[in-house]
């Protein structure tokens, strides 16, 4: 696989261990639910190879509301958190997740807002004036939008991301698989099958589906410097992520390789 490609799954699938024989990076989950002691984030860092690359998730305290589910499960507890706002509880939130990113060393920081996320002018300057605001101590972030109305208007979320320096989070085979930001990397998050507003987590990709992937990948490669492809179909990520890094493996730009 060329350099300039990391796979890896949303999460550990198996034993960090054997892993970490397999794989060359994982999207931190856990982070997203509660963000874990420091000592727990050393641990893994110090257990992994060293050239091994850690992304994590952002603790849902920053990005979803008090009502949602996350919040209840996770129990969370914090009177102005949520929704990307710049607030008090969510600068404290970030600044708890970016220590787990500094321990961890990790690359990427994913900021995933649920669907139920709407554009309106309220949230584009409250989540403007927050990713303007926060320290990000040379990681690189990524938002992952799921509102249709974030890609109403030609070419605007293209603008936001770019004026907060924001890489565009998307699975390649979604309806809005490409990134519509112009930074150096292209993050890739796979999630399964799409049924109308409906995903099917638990999703092999055939042959075709993995070639598509492939496709959207050498795409990117022409136009940026690192993709990052995180697999999170239920109990065939770590299968499919394999398959893919031995199926695209020598993908390069204009490379052909995706087309077999």
């Amino acid at each position: 696989m060329s350099p300039r490609v990391l796979v890896g799954c949303c999460g550990f699938p198996i034993s960090k261990g054997k892993y970490f024989e397999l794989m060359k990076a994982v999207e931190v989950q856990r982070t997203f639910y509660k963000v874990p002691k420091v000592t727990t984030a050393r641990r893994w860092r110090e257990s992994a190879p060293e050239d091994f690359v850690f992304t994590l998730k952002a603790w849902a305290a920053i990005t979803h509301p008090p009502r949602s589910p996350i919040w209840r499960r996770a129990g969370i507890e914090c009177e102005d958190c949520g929704e990307l706002r710049p607030t008090e509880g969510n600068f404290r939130a970030w600044e708890a997740t970016l220590e787990i990113a500094r321990e961890l060393r990790a690359e990427f920081v994913v900021f995933q807002s649920p669907p139920s996320f709407s554009r309106n002018e309220e949230r584009v300057k409250n989540l403007s004036d927050f990713f303007s605001s926060i320290d990000r101590a040379g990681v690189r972030i990524g938002w992952e939008p799921r509102h249709e109305s974030w890609w109403e208007g030609p070419g605007e979320l293209g603008r936001l991301l770019d004026s907060l320096d924001l890489t565009h989070v998307v699975d390649p085979l979604s309806r809005r698989g490409e990134p519509l930001d112009s930074g150096p990397v292209a993050y890739f998050r796979l999630h399964g099958r799409y049924e109308g507003r409906r995903i099917v987590y638990n999703h092999q990709y055939d042959d075709d589906e993995i070639g598509g992937i492939c496709r959207a990948v050498e795409r990117e490669l022409a136009r940026r410097e690192r993709v990052y492809v995180m697999f999170n179909n239920g109990r065939f990520m770590l299968d499919d992520a394999l398959r893919f890094a031995s199926a695209c493996g020598s993908v390069e730009p204009g490379s052909s390789q995706s087309t077999k």
